[in-house]
């Protein structure tokens, strides 16, 4: 979806989204952990407002995804961004005129094409989450 959005749209602060994406590849994961830790923690950003709903995601197994999640986006986006740029919008507009829905299109048109790309970034984000899951916990 980040991928999509960054490369079919433009809007305000594209390039500081596209930035962002890049940032756990700086970070160290220690230190994505412990700044993920900061924010969702009782006393942080986030979790101030999540646990008085009940909903406690530091040093839990959600808030574990959560971090995982967080430092394998990038391997991810990267990879599906350039099939989307590579893609011919002219497919999506001929089975548009063809009647076909949305969804349609996605899982006859676009899905196809970026299916290869997306289980190389998804096998490369697993990678990296087994090789730095002791850090992040």
């Amino acid at each position: 979806l980040i991928a999509w959005v960054l490369v079919r749209y433009r809007f305000p602060g594209k390039k500081i989204v596209d930035a962002l994406v890049d940032l756990p590849f700086a970070l160290p994961t220690a230190v994505a952990g412990i700044s993920l830790t900061a924010l969702l923690a009782g006393n942080g950003w986030v979790g101030q407002y999540l646990e008085p709903l009940g909903i406690q995601l530091a040093f839990k197994p959600a808030g574990v995804v959560i971090a995982l999640i967080f430092i394998g986006l990038p391997f991810v986006v990267r990879t599906v961004q350039p099939v989307l740029e590579d893609a011919e919008k002219e497919l999506e507009e001929a089975a548009t005129s063809l009647g076909a829905t949305r969804w349609q299109i996605f899982t006859k048109v676009i899905l196809p094409a970026i299916t290869p790309a997306l289980l190389t970034g998804f096998a490369m984000a697993f990678a990296r989450a087994v090789g730095e899951y002791g850090s992040v916990i």
